[in-house]
């Protein structure tokens, strides 16, 4: 006779039972020794076992058993012939340690490869009217935050949107997908952004900036719409999706330290990533600008612009920052 904790189907109730076992039933009785239930060994569903833990057997449509572990326990409701790879593999030194050795290469293959990869699959189903709403919303919380009117004239802004509308038919782009608006904004300072629904904002700090020079502001829009193109906006939320999902996976049974590991990582993750974007929308106005044969010079200026803002970069910066670093990308921009 064996003792176990029983869980009836449907009942919150933990009753404390007797197990019997023999050829091919298994006996349930209560402390009165009442029998409760005969069942079919061939009918129980046994849970993997794990060094000495509490062994957890099922038992359609009656309940659950949680049994203290036993080699004698193993033997009666193990079959012989069925492997246990958690337990074979939880005792072998030699697997711990090829473990030990393939965790970090896995990790590294999953977020160098897999996870970017899922990424710009699924930015690429995502439904136009979720990209809308999102783009929308977005934009109206930072006019109600980060965002002022312009102090450009409508006429100023109207002048600018004409150039630009010409400038895309030059290119034959089309000139109906992208909005370009103008705001103020003394917390973002001399920026451009754009959003998924190819809503693009320059603010009043970068027109200041670049002198309101025409070619500089094309160049720095075709970085965006390369933004826009790829589907940076949605690869980067699903990015940030994946890379959480794959950190809680490994590590959510771990406290501590981990949480401290899973946040740096997490972060330094999401740089790298929203580094290689970067690179990607300016390679798509470089490339765009070269094949109608004109000057990536300007947008090798309006970088120059843009770093004379900026502190000093370092080495590490390429770490701890989204986007390259200034320097690398004017000379990319020259090359």
């Amino acid at each position: 006779m064996h003792s176990a904790n029983f869980y009836p189907e449907g009942s919150s109730r933990c009753l404390l039972v007797s197990l019997n076992f023999t050829k091919d039933h298994l006996v349930i009785s209560n402390e009165d020794n009442e029998v409760l239930h005969t069942i079919f060994k061939r009918e129980l569903i046994v849970a993997s076992k794990l060094a000495s833990t509490n062994r957890e057997v099922s038992i359609p449509d009656v309940g659950q058993l949680v049994i203290p572990s036993s080699n004698e326990i193993d033997e009666l409701i193990y079959p012989t012939n069925k492997l246990q790879w958690a337990a074979k593999l939880e005792s072998s030194y030699k697997a711990i340690i090829i473990s030990l050795i393939l965790m970090p290469f896995s990790l590294f293959l999953i977020f160098k490869y897999g996870i970017p990869y899922a990424a710009q699959q699924f930015a690429t189903i995502i439904p136009d009217s979720a990209v809308e709403l999102a783009s929308t919303h977005t934009l109206h919380a930072m006019d109600s935050s980060v965002l002022k009117p312009s102090k450009l004239s409508q006429n100023e802004q109207e002048a600018f949107r004409t150039q630009w509308e010409e400038q895309l038919n030059q290119l034959r782009l089309n000139s109906n997908a992208y909005s370009l608006q103008f705001r103020d904004s003394e917390t973002l300072g001399a920026n451009a952004f754009a959003f998924p629904n190819g809503s693009i904002v320059v603010t009043d700090q970068f027109m200041d900036l670049i002198e309101e020079n025409p070619s500089l502001l094309h160049a720095v829009l075709l970085h965006e719409i390369g933004h826009v193109e790829q589907h940076h906006s949605m690869r980067l939320i699903s990015q940030t999706l994946f890379s959480s999902l794959v950190i809680d996976y490994f590590f959510a049974d771990v406290s501590g330290l981990i949480d401290i590991f899973a946040g740096v990582s997490t972060t330094l993750v999401q740089n790298q990533f929203s580094s290689q974007l970067e690179w990607e929308a300016d390679n798509f106005a470089l490339q765009t600008m070269k094949s109608a044969n004109i000057s990536t010079e300007a947008f090798a200026l309006a970088l120059e612009k843009l770093a004379q803002t900026s502190p000093e970069q370092s080495k590490m910066d390429k770490w701890l920052q989204t986007h390259p670093l200034l320097r690398e990308r004017i000379a990319n921009a020259r090359k």
